[in-house]
């Protein structure tokens, strides 16, 4: 067993509860408790972390049937017990080839929780007595230990590549922010750049008289408090970049910093990043502190993107 950097359970490996037949794993993730639930239970996502495929036609509602693949080893029918977003995912899977069938078949529970800097999974996959004598029951313990182990190492990759924290490059003057949302570039520009939209997800209003264009300065407002905003670059669905200054300026100034939005196509979703540059034009003696509150500041909005995008979407 680790301990991650805020102090919270990660087992290197599953472990096998002998007397009670099941398998046990804890893992601990940066990413959000939503972005978790999404990597877990989505099909397309599952094919990513578990087996080579997944099928659910009806999705991964309680009560939904299907199954999980593996080219080397065929197909093994499932069904959804249990679907309690974001906290409790469990799903019932039986005999390679065979219809699923309660007496021959384990219950693999996953369990949610928000900590500290982001989420804990706990996996406990049980009725392994089910599967015949000692010697069966104590071969399927230690295939399904090897299976989570390898399993869950894989969704911990899979939320690395969804969800990634801001980078800070104290030589360089600048912090990046990279993350993937499941909708198409199209819904995202709209929601980035709809004024309404960014007081949404930003958490501020914004004031750009007749919308964002290039070359326009409008103003962010927090706490009856505003700075200016000039739009630089407005490309449709590929670019938004803008300067925005100090609180009071009616125009950016020389310790203003740029920011810039680039939209990829990823498959069926978007890969956002943003890069704030320029900080090497504030004081020193606040800037790192600042860029620090920044780097935080841009994980929070970008996840109040893709959390606005995804309701929209609903």
């Amino acid at each position: 067993m680790s301990q991650t950097e805020s102090g919270h359970r990660h087992d290197a490996q599953a472990a096998i509860d002998e007397p009670n037949a099941r398998v046990t794993r804890t893992i601990a993730v940066r990413a959000p408790i939503e972005v978790v639930w999404e990597c877990l239970t989505e099909p397309a996502s599952l094919a990513e972390w578990f087996g080579d495929s997944a099928t659910f036609p009806d999705g991964t509602g309680e009560g939904a049937s299907g199954s999980f693949g593996w080219s080397d080893a065929g197909e093994f029918p499932a069904r959804v017990e249990r679907a309690d977003a974001p906290n409790v995912w469990a799903f019932r899977w039986g005999r390679r080839g065979e219809p699923l069938r309660d007496e021959t078949s384990t219950l693999a529970t996953f369990t949610l929780e928000e900590v500290d800097g982001g989420t804990r999974v706990t996996v406990v996959e049980t009725g392994f007595e089910r599967l015949g004598d000692e010697l069966a029951v104590r071969a399927a313990l230690e295939d399904n230990r090897e299976g989570w182990t390898s399993e869950l190492d894989e969704l911990v990759a899979l939320i690395a590549r969804r969800w990634t924290p801001s980078a800070v490059d104290p030589l360089a003057g600048t912090i990046t922010r990279t993350l993937d949302v499941p909708a198409p570039v199209s819904l995202v520009w709209r929601h980035l750049t709809d004024q309404a939209s960014i007081e949404a997800w930003w958490g501020h209003p914004g004031d750009f008289p007749g919308g964002l264009r290039e070359g326009v300065t409008g103003t962010f407002e927090h706490e009856g408090e505003r700075w200016p905003v000039a739009i630089r670059v407005l490309r449709p669905e590929r670019t938004l970049a803008f300067r925005w200054g100090e609180i009071g300026e009616a125009e950016p100034g020389p310790t203003a910093c740029d920011v810039r939005f680039d939209l990829e196509p990823l498959g069926d979703g978007t890969r956002v990043t943003v890069v704030e540059s320029g900080w090497m034009r504030v004081a020193g003696d606040v800037r790192d502190d600042r860029m620090r509150g920044n780097a935080t500041g841009w994980e929070m909005v970008l996840d109040g993107l893709r959390r606005h995008v995804l309701e929209a979407a609903a």
